[in-house]
C-alpha cells in the first residue's frame, strides 16, 4: 500500500548537516502549524515552540546538546531551531507523549517541504542538565519541561543518512510479547 503520508514517513531521515540556506517564512509557519495540529490528550495542547535563529543562542545550544547528542554540531549550521517545550501542569499524565507527537509532526512537515531536520531528545534532569540549561538559555519557566530540539534547515547534499531498518516480522507481536505468527 502506498500513499503521500506514508511515503514521507519512510523516506524522512534525520539530518544533522545542512548547507547555508534561508529557511523561508512561510515553510517555517507550515512547520509550525503541523506542530499545532498534533494529537494530544483531551485536545490540551500543552506545548510550546520557541524558534531559534539567532547565531549565539545557536551556539550556546550546541554547547548544551552535548550533554545528550553526537551531532550537537548540526545546530550551529541550522537556518533555525525549534525548541519544544511542554507545561506538565496543563497535561500531568501525558505532556512528555504530547510533545513528543507536536516533534514528530514538525519532523515529517519539514521533510515534505524538502527540509532536513533530526531531532535531539532532552531528557528531565536537574541542575546541571540540558534540560535546566536551555531552560535558562531560552527564559522558558522552570515548571516546563524541554521535551525536544529540532535544527531545521536545507540538507547538506554530501551527507548520506542512515537507511536501514530492522524487519517488521522481529518487532511485531500477536496477542502476547514473543508470540511471532500472523493473525
Amino acid at each position: 500500500m502506498e500513499n503521500e503520508v506514508l511515503r514521507a514517513i519512510r523516506e524522512r531521515r534525520s539530518i544533522p548537516r545542512f548547507r547555508p540556506a534561508r529557511v523561508p517564512g512561510d515553510a517555517l509557519e507550515a512547520i509550525l502549524e503541523a506542530g499545532r495540529w498534533a494529537p494530544s490528550y483531551a485536545n490540551l495542547q500543552p506545548w510550546e515552540f520557541i524558534v531559534v535563529r539567532g547565531e549565539d543562542l545557536k551556539k550556546a545550544l550546541s554547547e548544551i546538546a552535548g550533554k545528550v547528542t553526537i551531532y550537537r554540531r548540526g545546530i550551529e549550521n541550522a537556518d533555525v531551531v525549534i525548541v519544544v517545550a511542554v507545561d506538565p501542569e496543563i497535561d500531568p499524565l501525558h505532556y512528555r507523549e504530547d510533545a513528543a507527537v507536536a516533534t514528530q509532526n514538525m519532523a515529517l512537515a519539514a521533510h515534505s517541504l524538502g527540509l532536513g531536520t533530526y531531532w535531539i531528545g532532552v531528557p528531565e534532569g536537574g541542575p546541571s542538565s540540558a534540560e535546566a540549561l536551555t531552560k535558562e538559555l531560552l527564559g522558558i519557566p522552570d515548571e516546563f519541561s524541554v521535551v525536544a530540539i529540532l535544527p531545521l534547515g536545507y540538507p547538506d547534499p554530501d551527507y548520506r543518512p542512515h537507511k536501514e531498518r530492522r524487519p517488521l516480522a522481529e518487532m511485531v507481536h500477536h496477542e502476547r510479547f514473543g508470540s511471532r505468527g500472523g493473525g
